[in-house]
C-alpha cells in the first residue's frame, strides 16, 4: 500500500482488492466551490442529502473535507453540508470535530515551525503585497499564505516565494493555485493530513476516496484507495488520478464531486453481499 511515510501514522496498509470506501474526502476549492464565485447551492444540497444516509456498515461512505483553507471557512462549509465526521483545514495542519466542537493541531506543528512561518509571512507582507492586489491569508496558523484575484500576480509571487524558500527556508514547500500560494512543511501536506485523519478514525487509506483538483492534491490522491478528480482539475491532476487507477468525473466542481460520491455509493452497493 502507498503509505504515509511515517511509522505508525495509519493502521495496516496492506493492499485490498476493490475495498469498500468508508470515507469520502473532498477538497473545497475546485471541488465544492470556486474562489470569488457563488456556490452551486443545488449541488451542495444534493451532496449533503446523499451523505446524510452514511452510517457504519452502509454503502454510503462518510463525507468529510480536507482543504487548504483556514478553519473559519472549513467550519462554515462543514455546517453547510451537515457533516458529522472530523474535517481537516490548512491541508491537515488542523482538525475540527463538529460533533465535539473541538479543534486539534497536527503533532508535527511545532513552535520552531511557527516561528519560521512567521518570518515567511513578514517577508511576504514587506516584499510581495505592496502595490498588488495580493493579501496575506491572515487566518492561517500552520501555513504562510497569499491570496489574490489576479492569476498573473499569483504566478509571479509563487516564483518569488519558491526562490526565497530555496535560500532562506529550504525545508518548506510552496503549493499554488490560480488564486493562492501557500508555504507549509512537507510533514503537514494533505497526504500527511489524510494519514492523521485515517488513523484517528481507524480507517485504512485503502478505504478512503479523495477528490482533488490542483498540485497540492497529487500526493494525497496517490496515497488513497480511490483517487478522484472533477473534470475541471488540472491536467497533471487528471493524469495522476488515471495513473493511480482512479476516475475523473464528467461534472465540474461540486457537480463532479456529487457524481463521484454517487459512484462510490453505487460501487459499495454492488460489493455488498445483498447485491450479489
Amino acid at each position: 500500500m502507498r503509505g504515509c511515510g511515517r511509522k505508525g501514522a495509519c493502521r495496516d496498509q496492506s493492499k485490498i482488492a476493490n475495498p469498500l470506501i468508508r470515507l469520502f474526502v473532498c477538497d473545497i476549492d475546485g471541488c465544492l466551490a470556486e474562489p470569488y464565485r457563488p456556490f452551486d447551492l443545488d449541488a451542495l444540497q444534493a451532496l449533503a442529502e446523499a451523505a446524510a444516509h452514511a452510517e457504519e456498515g452502509s454503502a454510503a461512505p462518510r463525507l468529510t473535507l480536507c482543504s487548504g483553507r483556514s478553519y473559519p471557512y472549513v467550519e462554515a462549509m462543514t455546517q453547510t453540508l451537515g457533516l458529522a465526521a472530523p474535517v481537516l483545514f490548512e491541508s491537515g495542519g488542523g482538525r475540527f470535530d463538529p460533533a465535539a466542537a473541538q479543534v486539534a493541531w497536527h503533532p508535527d506543528f511545532t513552535d520552531a515551525l511557527a516561528d519560521t512561518l512567521g518570518a515567511v509571512r513578514d517577508w511576504m507582507a514587506a516584499e510581495l503585497v505592496p502595490g498588488t492586489a495580493l493579501s496575506l491569508d491572515h487566518a492561517k496558523r500552520t501555513q504562510a499564505g497569499l491570496v489574490g484575484p489576479n492569476p498573473e500576480e499569483v504566478a509571479e509571487a509563487t516564483g518569488r516565494v519558491r526562490r526565497f524558500l530555496e535560500k532562506r527556508a529550504p525545508a518548506l514547500r510552496a503549493f499554488a493555485t490560480e488564486v493562492s500560494v501557500d508555504v507549509l512543511s512537507p510533514r503537514l501536506t494533505k497526504k500527511q493530513g489524510l494519514c492523521w485523519l485515517a488513523d484517528h478514525l481507524g480507517v485504512a487509506l485503502e478505504e478512503v476516496a479523495y477528490i482533488g483538483d490542483s498540485e497540492g492534491d497529487v500526493e494525497a490522491l496517490e496515497a488513497v484507495g480511490l483517487p478522484l478528480a472533477p473534470s475541471n482539475a488540472d491536467e497533471a491532476v487528471r493524469h495522476a488520478v488515471r495513473e493511480a487507477g482512479g476516475h475523473v468525473a464528467e461534472g465540474r466542481v461540486a457537480r463532479g464531486t456529487l457524481a463521484a460520491y454517487r459512484q462510490c455509493v453505487a460501487r459499495g452497493t454492488e460489493d455488498t453481499p445483498a447485491a450479489a
